[in-house]
């Protein structure tokens, strides 16, 4: 069975899955624990992949701004070249950073 597998796989290289536990797991246990995101109410692959995307986006920025500081981040942000030449991501950089200032100016506005 799977699970006969898995354990096979983990009795022969415990550290692989200790190394595994301290990088992936520390991510869901934030989302899930601290953010209280355990279920989704969308159905269909696609969709829920969506999802699953835009909480990871979220928890890459919050990242990013425990690290930087949020005036940083929008420097880096503003300084940052494209290595791909469309037009579309022109246009996708300036919506991304309009949709986190606004975001920024929403969370200041609830904390005050």
């Amino acid at each position: 069975s799977a699970v006969e597998e898995n354990n096979k796989r983990y009795q022969e290289n415990p550290q692989l899955y200790r190394t595994r536990q301290e990088i992936n797991e520390h991510i869901f246990g934030t989302i899930t624990r601290q953010w209280g995101y355990n279920h989704t109410n969308l159905t269909g692959l696609e969709k829920v992949n969506g999802e699953h995307s835009l909480i990871m986006l979220v928890y890459n920025i919050k990242r990013a701004i425990n690290i930087l500081t949020v005036p940083d981040l929008i420097d880096k942000l503003k300084k940052w070249k494209s290595p791909y030449k469309t037009k579309g991501v022109i246009i996708f950089r300036r919506l991304y950073l309009s949709l986190f200032m606004d975001l920024i100016e929403m969370n200041l506005t609830i904390a005050a």
